[in-house]
């Protein structure tokens, strides 16, 4: 069973915290001085595109780290529901309660709730997005013109992007904000998009690596435990 809002986990060491590589350059950061009671490993930021692989390779790393660690932490959302069925082991699991990892940049699920019903149509970018080349602009140069060419290229990535009408950097304060600016002003430029800025809040990538793990703003699976979708559907603050 998934213990209640109320319950607090403290954080116990060796963790290891198993997180998607969007989210390297803000853990990195905070883990800067360096903690040998954390273990981050970090696991392709594109899975989520193919979410029914997800589970699997989410569920390889669950099980590796359950060989050495004293607890394991998801750095996940739902994500397209790519954590979907993954299995708590003997010490149990942490994930958080997001739906996506924009919940994790901004600090909160009643942050990013907030933005999302006073800019319903927003696409946002963080840095981890930008430097590895996979905000949209990026994947239409090295994905889609290599497979169809520009013109069918461009025509699909704007059909994608088609229902979104702003552009939104997260600014996490992490590094240099002028590059990430200019990138996403292409972006903003290139698909016709209204471009906005929101300052991010680094306090729940903390709590992932840190704690501790209360009931709010984590599940805390018990051994043998999966992931549900339903228990994310009802997250609304």
């Amino acid at each position: 069973m998934v213990l209640g809002m109320d319950a607090v986990v403290e954080a116990r060491s060796p963790r290891s915290v198993i997180a998607c590589g969007v989210l390297r350059p803000e853990l990195d950061y905070l883990l800067r001085n360096g903690d040998a009671g954390v273990q981050v490993t970090y696991l392709e930021q594109s899975m989520h595109r193919t979410p029914h692989l997800m589970p699997e390779q989410v569920q390889e790393s669950v099980d590796w780290a359950s060989q050495w660690a004293a607890q394991i932490v998801l750095g996940y959302g739902l994500c397209s529901n790519g954590i979907m069925g993954v299995r708590a082991p003997e010490q149990g699991l942490v994930t958080t309660k997001a739906h996506d990892c924009v919940a994790l940049f901004l600090g909160s699920i009643g942050e990013y709730n907030r933005l999302s019903r006073s800019n319903p149509g927003s696409y946002y970018l963080t840095r981890g997005w930008i430097l590895e080349r996979k905000d949209p602009l990026g994947q239409l140069e090295n994905e889609y013109v290599p497979r169809m060419g520009r013109e069918m290229a461009e025509w699909g990535a704007k059909e994608e992007l088609k229902h979104y009408s702003h552009f939104v950097l997260i600014d996490t304060g992490v590094g240099d904000l002028e590059a990430l600016r200019e990138r996403a002003m292409e972006n903003a430029r290139f698909f016709g998009k209204e471009y906005m800025e929101v300052r991010g809040d680094l306090s729940y990538l903390e709590r992932i690596l840190f704690g501790p793990y209360d009931g709010r703003s984590f599940y805390l699976l018990e051994p043998g435990d999966t992931v549900q979708q339903r228990w994310f559907l009802r997250e609304t603050a």
